[in-house]
């Protein structure tokens, strides 16, 4: 699996995940990867966070470490427990560029 990101201006990844993508390697790859690199470059509390339905997106572990890093700066499905401070546009295209370009 391959993970990317991008903002108006700055690319991360493509990041490649080593064994399975699940809970613990996405909120693994979000703690030592992505958000050093964001907090480096100065863009971890400017930027928004988004995320498609993959089940490791929306682990309770990994909705703990988004809302530790983008606090009230994320955007997933929405489902209960715990939704993400902004859901997912109901009935949008899918907003996930990298997807597309990748």
């Amino acid at each position: 699996m391959i993970w990317a990101g991008m903002t108006s201006d700055y690319q991360t990844g493509p990041y490649f995940f080593d064994g399975p993508v699940n809970a613990a390697s996405y909120s693994a790859i979000l703690e030592t990867w992505l958000i050093p690199q964001l907090r480096d470059r100065g863009l971890l509390d400017d930027m928004w966070l988004q995320h498609n339905g993959a089940p490791a997106h929306f682990a309770l572990s990994v909705r703990d470490v988004l809302n530790e890093h983008f606090p009230g700066h994320w955007i997933d499905r929405g489902s209960p427990p715990s939704p993400a401070p902004l859901p997912w546009p109901p009935h949008s295209p899918d907003l996930t560029t990298p997807d597309n370009s990748l």
